[in-house]
């Protein structure tokens, strides 16, 4: 009887350690790699890049964040951007877009959100932008407000494409020889329109197209379609758009 009590305490006791043992909840951690909970516990960046001049947002441009360990880069969208997942540390924070001057600091990430707000400065004098805002008024004064942006961006790809010279001064007042004439490559240059003072529009529009605006979609070039005859070599480029009375294309 003895031996029978003996062996069954041991039989619940052994059933009840097994079951205690069985019931045991999964360590919550045991999914996750160390480099896993490293990006949990990150830091989102968020950020606002407007122009120190206008003060408008940039509509396009690079950032990044680097240091020893990695580098995070994001793009600029309508003025803002966001990196995730951002490791806490000291890093060198660089903003970049075409026609402004680069941006460098260092930036210290900690906790779990950091929020910014840089301005950038363009690379052209006030003595360009005005010359810029002349150019528009006098080949876009009588456009709407989208149209002169349009025309400023074509002059801003100019300077970027291979074909033109590299400078905002040297596309505007480009003159080019071919069968053995002169001619400029805005007409304002010429008559000497340009020289007349630039409306506040003109002034805006060219802030708006520098922010990184381009209703001309890529546009290198415009012309008034009612006022140029059929034989022009206009007609032969690729148009991307019509605003108002003129045509762009590249």
């Amino acid at each position: 009887m003895r031996t029978y009590l003996l062996l069954t305490t041991i039989l619940v006791l052994a059933l009840l350690i097994s079951g205690c043992l069985h019931g045991l909840p999964p360590s919550s951690n045991s999914s996750l790699t160390p480099s896993e909970n490293q990006q949990k516990n990150g830091t989102t960046v968020t950020g606002l890049i407007h122009d120190s001049y206008s003060g408008l947002e940039l509509w396009n441009g690079l950032v990044s964040l680097s240091n020893a360990q990695g580098q995070y880069t994001a793009s600029i969208q309508e003025g803002a951007f966001e990196l995730k997942d951002v490791t806490p540390g000291t890093y060198t924070l660089t903003i970049e877009k075409e026609f402004y001057q680069p941006l460098q600091r260092k930036l210290q990430i900690r906790g779990s959100h950091v929020s910014i707000e840089e301005t950038m400065t363009p690379v052209f004098s006030s003595g360009e932008l005005d010359l810029f805002a002349r150019l528009v008024h006098a080949e876009a004064k009588g456009e709407t407000y989208q149209g002169q942006v349009a025309v400023a961006a074509t002059v801003l790809n100019r300077v970027l494409h291979p074909k033109y010279p590299s400078t905002l001064s040297g596309v505007i007042n480009q003159v080019v020889i071919a069968n053995g004439r002169r001619y400029y490559q805005y007409e304002p240059v010429l008559n000497g329109a340009i020289r007349a003072p630039a409306s506040q529009m003109a002034k805006d529009a060219v802030s708006d197209a520098l922010a990184g605006w381009d209703p001309s979609y890529n546009a290198t070039g415009f012309f008034a379609p009612a006022k140029v005859g059929s034989r022009s070599w206009v007609w032969n480029r690729t148009p991307t758009t019509t605003i108002g009375n003129h045509r762009f294309f590249r």
